[in-house]
């Protein structure tokens, strides 16, 4: 039996290309972070490809997003950290701790 879906790398492939003039139209010191959000679409690929949606779109954006979302929480924790706010961050009080640093700022 044959894929009725095509795999998710290839679409990604595919999707990354169609991105391409958008790319190129971006400034040059724009276009590494437009590369770097495909680095986490590619992270997630494994996940992405367990959906197996017909819109590879999708799990694109989502496997972006997480990305990231996880740099944003590794970020807070190193602010936190340096704050000295850690155990805040350890109990997800994510919204109390923003608003102790930007008060702190």
């Amino acid at each position: 039996m044959g894929r009725t879906v095509p795999t998710y790398r290839l679409q990604l492939e595919k999707e990354r290309r169609r991105w391409g003039i958008f790319r190129a139209a971006l400034r040059a010191d724009e276009q590494p972070a437009f590369d770097n959000l495909f680095v986490y679409a590619r992270t997630y690929a494994d996940a992405a490809s367990a959906v197996a949606r017909p819109c590879a779109s999708e799990a694109l954006f989502m496997s972006m997003i997480l990305g990231l979302y996880q740099e944003v929480l590794q970020l807070r924790l190193a602010l936190a950290t340096v704050a000295g706010h850690a155990s805040s961050i350890a109990n997800h009080n994510y919204h109390g701790f923003v608003r102790r640093v930007q008060a702190e700022l």
